[in-house]
């Protein structure tokens, strides 16, 4: 069980990780200054940091979510952040995220 909990959360963190590049990233996946372009783009981060677990709660994932959301909204990205979040919380803030996903 703890390695399935610990493949869990390598995948959040790498997504975690990884989110922002991806963001900023343009078709040839070159990396754009924030607020480069037209500047009326909307960017738009779902960040979740879930540590309270009943068998191992963990202290740093709600903590790197919430700096992690920080420089993401200092970055002009439109956040939603939960931590901490139950099964339906996260399945609702997906599907804010995925609403309000500019469309391509």
């Amino acid at each position: 069980m703890s390695r399935i909990i610990s493949r869990r959360l390598l995948t959040l963190c790498l997504c975690v990780l990884l989110l922002p590049g991806l963001l900023l990233a343009d078709d040839r996946g070159i990396q754009r200054q924030p607020g480069a372009g037209g500047g009326n783009e909307r960017r738009v981060a779902l960040v979740i940091g879930n540590g309270g677990y009943q068998e191992a709660p963990l202290r740093n994932p709600p903590n790197d979510a919430a700096d992690m959301a920080q420089a993401l909204r200092s970055l002009g990205f439109e956040v939603i952040h939960k931590h901490d979040a139950n099964r339906k919380a996260m399945r609702e803030a997906i599907d804010q995220f995925t609403r309000l996903l500019p469309a391509t």
